[in-house]
Order: structure tokens, then sequence, then C-alpha cells
């Protein structure tokens, strides 16, 4: 394997691992939300109810139910904007922390834009929903590109030895 068949391979490797942490903080972020949710009133068609049901399984589900929701958007982001502009710029020789991270905030916006007009266009997500999912997106977004550039670092210490 030569190094340029190398670096596509630990590029694809930085990504899913990327992609693999946004999963993470969806499914984690999911549980923070329902616990939220539960210590709150509920509103319902008959007016506003408190919360009663506080049993550890709805958040879980909700965290589950976020990450499975989030896999498609991830894997469309992660591989159809993060190869080519991660691609890119280590081409043009980049390997700070911070042009990773940066990359990583890039795709994020990209991914709240079209949430955004999803929302806007069809009423893709309600009130709380919204906010929830865009700051989902600005946490997952920089820690994702830290991932790449944690990853692509380790795999270059390595390689070089």
């Amino acid at each position: 394997m030569d190094a340029k068949e190398s670096s596509k391979v630990s590029l694809g490797s930085a990504l899913l691992a990327a992609g693999l942490s946004v999963i993470g903080i969806a499914f984690v972020g999911g549980c923070v939300y329902g616990i939220l949710m539960a210590q709150g009133p509920v509103h319902t068609p008959f007016g506003v109810h408190p919360k009663t049901d506080t049993y550890i399984g709805g958040p879980l589900l909700l965290g589950f139910m976020v990450a499975v929701m989030t896999l498609p958007a991830t894997f469309v982001l992660t591989f159809g904007i993060g190869f080519p502009l991660f691609y890119f710029w280590r081409r043009l020789g980049y390997s700070s922390v911070a042009a990773y991270v940066g990359g990583g905030v890039i795709i994020a916006l990209i991914g709240e834009l079209v949430i955004a007009a999803a929302h806007i266009l069809a009423g893709f997500l309600l009130g709380g929903d919204f906010l929830f999912a865009m700051l989902l997106i600005a946490v997952s977004g920089p820690v994702a590109g830290f991932v790449v550039w944690r990853v692509l670092r380790r795999s270059f210490v390595t390689s070089s030895s």
C-alpha cells in the first residue's frame, strides 16, 4: 500500500470515528433532553400537566431515537462534505487542530442550514426540539473535527515511526 492509498484509508477511518462520536453525542444529548423534558410541564390538548413519568426508560428511548434519526444526516455530512473537505485540506498541508475543528464547524453550519430550511419550509421540528437540534449540531461539529484531527495525527505518528 503506497502513501497516497494509506492516506485515504486513514482519512476514512478518521471520518468513521468522527461519525461515531456524533452518534454518541446525539444519544447522550437525547437522554439529557429526555430527562429535562421529564422534569418540566407537558403540554397536552387538555392543558399543561406536570410530568410524573420519570423512569429511566423514557430518556434512554429518546436518546436511542435521536441517535437513529441522526445517523443518515451524519453519514451524508461526514462522507459527502467532510471527506472532500478534509482530503483537500490534507493535500494543502493543513495539519493544525484549529483547521480540523474549523472544518467541523463548517460541516455543522451546513447541517444547521439544511435543518433550518426544512424547519422553515416544512415545519420539520417544533419549538424546543428545533433549538435542541441546533445545539446538538453546534456541539457535534467541532467535536467531530477534533476527532478527525486526533485520529489522523495518531495514524501519521504511527506510520512515520
